[in-house]
């Protein structure tokens, strides 16, 4: 399986949108999964690494800077991209960077020594490059790493741009687009599409189209930066030879906005995880090493229908909502970003469950940004 949603991993890489600001990123302390240079070059190995994916819409000149808190020593290797299996052909040893801090890090690249300390790695691009950027530490630290970032000429805004991954352009399609939630614009998304016969890769891009041939039902997440996480089955109501179209909407994370999180479950009347819970609070994780501006408090809520909210209710939902923090933050989240509350049974979606999934909708964890 290819896919993977560790930033430090390439097929997990952060999707940059905003050029404007710099990226504040947290180092994960880890390679991620695999090591992405192992192919390539047994000599080097990763150590703690973060990568973003960069698409900065430009006709002109590109630069960047790369800062780390505490001035942790660091490496990095850009290169480009020549579509979406970018990271598949670097597993391959079928790419070549373009650029690298020190060429020991990668003999095969090319590398620069510069004096200057005012130099900044620049690139001449043209419109729909696209360039992966990983950073590398040869320490466990866990601190944040800063991109800035200056476009020099024409900038272009995102538009929409169709993607048809059908072999057969005959067969029905599925067109699943991506917009922002408020405006309705185009975004640079990343998503995970499990049911189109490309299970677990990571498709990157506004509009999508696949083929409808067999296909009942799709799993589709997305965790792109400036986002909420996205995740839901999506179920075809439709004939074998009919087209569908889907429409995502992103919402975009403002302060005040609350968001559910699916699947963070616990054995009854404790603040154990069950095993289901593990993927989610990943997906947790990662969504907040993406967005590392942001602070929440994390809600705990119980089913508890027909009862007071008692010592012992609430009490054991704030003491779910300290289980995720401590998660989070003994996985490299800085505790600061975090706050724990926990609300009983006051706050149930349904005052009277009758079905079980109206008990699991009061049974629930959710996040709130409050910066």
């Amino acid at each position: 399986m290819h896919y993977s949603n560790s930033i430090a991993d390439c097929f997990g890489a952060v999707e940059v949108l905003d050029f404007d600001h710099p990226s504040n990123v947290t180092f994960p302390g880890n390679y991620g999964n695999r090591d992405d240079f192992i192919t390539m070059n047994p000599d080097f190995h990763e150590v703690n690494s973060v990568w973003l994916r960069l698409e900065p819409n430009l006709e002109g000149t590109f630069e960047f800077e790369i800062t780390t808190e505490d001035h942790t020593d660091f490496s990095f290797v850009l290169f480009k991209a020549k579509d979406n299996s970018f990271c598949e052909q670097l597993e391959n040893d079928q790419v070549r960077p373009i650029l690298a801090s020190q060429s020991s890090y990668y003999p095969k690249g090319v590398g620069f020594e510069s004096d200057d300390k005012n130099f900044k790695p620049s690139i001449e691009t043209q419109y729909n490059d696209v360039y992966y950027l990983l950073i590398h530490t040869n320490s466990t630290y866990q601190g944040k790493v800063k991109v800035k970032y200056k476009r020099i000429g024409k900038v272009r805004r995102t538009v929409s741009e169709i993607q048809d991954f059908r072999r057969d352009k005959n067969d029905p399609m599925i067109r699943v687009r991506i917009r922002d939630a408020e405006t309705l614009e185009p975004v640079e998304a990343n998503l995970i599409i499990n049911g189109v016969g490309r299970d677990n890769a990571l498709f990157m891009g506004t509009d999508f189209i696949f083929s409808g041939k067999r296909v009942k039902q799709l799993h589709i997440e997305s965790n792109t930066p400036g986002y909420f996480m996205f995740i839901e089955d999506v179920v075809l109501d439709k004939k074998a030879d009919e087209d569908a179209d889907i429409l995502i909407e992103l919402e975009r994370l403002t302060s005040g906005k609350k968001l559910q999180l699916e699947d963070i479950k616990f054995y009854q009347d404790s603040d154990e995880f069950l095993p289901i819970a593990m993927p989610a609070l990943k997906r947790l994780l990662d969504f907040l090493a993406l967005n590392d501006e942001i602070r929440i408090e994390i809600h705990g809520h119980v089913n508890a229908p027909d009862m007071e909210n008692s010592r012992r209710i609430q009490s054991l939902s704030e003491q779910r909502a300290k289980a995720v923090k401590k998660f989070l933050k003994n996985n490299g989240i800085d505790p600061d970003r975090l706050e724990a509350k926990g609300f009983g049974n006051t706050q149930m979606i349904y005052e009277d469950p009758k079905k079980p999934e109206e008990e699991e909708a009061n049974r629930r964890v959710e996040i709130l940004i409050i910066e």
